[in-house]
């Protein structure tokens, strides 16, 4: 079994994908484990499919997943996730709005018997080193309360893009998993805790990319009627929990 495999969900990201592909491997190279970075190509409009295509080629510890048509984010980390081949599986964002450094603190809570563990930006240590726009934040904090609130989230964050599971529950989890677009963190930290899987909390840093591509009205709209239906997925028993 591989050590780590490390999930990028990439949707026309031919902006920073190579270079950010680079960060990556360099300092998983250091780790001196065995790994395996897995691309998912969520049917990327501009040059992201040949740019993988040319990162796979030229390294062995590199391979990729794609969709013919843009699916979501959410569908993007539930292949990658389900097809990864590590004992532990952490997935992460593109633009690495969470430097890849943050990797080694989600292992050594994996490591330490986590079955999961998330990267906050809302912990006493944690830090903004580039902020939202106003709008944005006020937004991203109304959903995280509600969120919160609704279905019962004890989290401080919600939708960090950096992640990490240990490989059994991240089978558990994600191959029960329905939310296909932005609302996939909500159900995978629901299902973690009606699954009865610990959560554990990491402090990260942020530097937020200013070519994100949740459109605040339409994606905002979707976001919310998706965590509804985590609700009712799990009140008419589809989540077989």
């Amino acid at each position: 079994m591989t050590y780590l495999s490390v999930v990028i969900p990439a949707y026309n990201e031919e902006g920073c994908l190579e270079r950010n592909s680079g960060t990556v491997l360099a300092y998983l190279d250091t780790l001196n484990k065995d790994y395996e970075l897995i691309f998912v190509d969520d049917g990327s409009r501009d040059s992201t499919a040949s740019i993988i295509e040319r990162i796979v080629k030229n390294n062995p510890r590199c391979r990729s997943l794609s969709n013919p048509t843009n699916r979501g984010k959410g569908d993007a980390v539930r292949r990658g996730v389900l097809s990864a081949t590590g004992k532990y599986v952490v997935f992460m964002d593109a633009d690495l709005a969470v430097p890849i450094r943050f990797v080694t603190t989600c292992l050594n809570k994996l490591e330490s018997g986590a079955p999961v563990v998330i990267g906050s930006r809302h912990l006493p240590s944690s830090s903004f080193k580039v902020r939202e726009g106003p709008l944005r934040q006020v937004c991203g904090e109304v959903f995280r309360r509600f969120a919160q609130l609704s279905l019962g989230l004890r989290v401080s964050d919600i939708t960090c893009g950096l992640k990490g599971l240990e490989k059994e529950a991240a089978t558990d989890i994600f191959s029960r998993s329905k939310i296909d677009r932005w609302g996939y963190d909500v159900e995978i930290i629901f299902l973690a805790r009606k699954l009865k899987y610990a959560i554990e909390e990491v402090p990260v840093d942020w530097y937020h990319s200013f070519d994100s591509k949740v459109r605040l009205g339409i994606d905002g709209l979707r976001t919310f009627t998706e965590v509804c239906r985590v609700y009712y997925y799990y009140m008419t028993k589809q989540y077989g929990v």
